[in-house]
């Protein structure tokens, strides 16, 4: 008798384990579009396999990267987010798959102008995306008044537009807000934009290294991690000396790795 209830005990407890599993499933899985994009990644270059060309390109971030900002969500939990420079959409599902997961109401808006196949289309995330065809530069009507947990800053990597973003896009970024910034290693003129907020006391920064070499040991991409921890001053500011400043010279040290800028002060 004590034997047929132990049996039953330990056959509930499983079939409530196995309940538990399904539900919770969902963590760290990504729609079976996604799951087959990431087949065609190459971890030696960091690139994506593309038909067309027959070799590998580097629209996408790495695929490390958008798992990194799958986990990131995951663990600061933001509501909104905003994206520049979403390409085929890779780090944006990676990022809504989060969210989704999460299940806490949050939504991310990507701005773009490129109309190509987004990565999202006919999957269950597309309901927590809105892309926004357009340049930064024209984007903030549609982002006017909302605030934003999130930015992720990743678009065509010139000092001129990323400055520009960061002075204009910053200001919709709540206190205790993070901003996740790639290509500011192997874009100088992202790396000097980086290093503004560096320098500023309002943020907390670290940057990554990235596993992307693009097949010929150059410099890898980088990620930034930015967390804003006060609003006011010191302002952003455009620095007209790195105006037209975008890659530079990718076999040398990256700016923000040169040992002329390693001690930064934030007084």
């Amino acid at each position: 008798m004590i034997e047929k209830i132990f049996t039953k005990i330990q056959k509930l407890a499983f079939n409530t384990y196995v309940y538990f599993l399904k539900k919770r499933a969902s963590y760290g899985q990504l729609p079976i579009q996604l799951v087959n994009y990431e087949k065609l990644y190459d971890k030696k270059t960091g690139g994506w396999y593309n038909f067309y060309t027959k070799g590998p390109s580097f629209g996408s971030v790495e695929l490390e990267v958008g798992r990194f900002y799958y986990a990131f969500v995951q663990m600061l939990q933001p509501k909104m987010v905003l994206e520049t420079g979403v390409f085929n959409g890779y780090s944006t599902a990676c990022i809504a798959a989060a969210l989704k997961d999460l299940n806490n109401g949050g939504h991310i808006f990507g701005i773009d102008p490129a109309h190509i196949h987004h990565l999202w289309e006919k999957t269950d995330l597309k309901s927590l995306i809105t892309w926004i065809p357009t340049l930064s530069q024209e984007a903030v009507s549609f982002i006017e008044g909302k605030i934003f947990d999130l930015l992720v800053l990743d678009s065509d990597h010139s000092y001129k537009t990323i400055m520009w973003e960061l002075i204009h896009f910053e200001k919709y970024l709540k206190v205790g807000g993070h901003i996740l910034m790639h290509d500011s290693l192997y874009f100088d003129g992202v790396g000097a934009a980086v290093k503004q907020l560096y320098r500023n006391p309002r943020f907390e920064v670290i940057t990554l290294n990235s596993p992307r070499t693009h097949g010929n040991d150059t410099r890898c991409p980088g990620v930034t991690i930015v967390r804003k921890i006060a609003e006011g001053h010191p302002a952003l500011e455009y620095e007209q000396e790195f105006d037209d400043w975008v890659i530079g010279d990718a076999s040398t040290t990256p700016y923000l790795r040169d040992i002329q800028h390693t001690t930064i002060s934030t007084n």
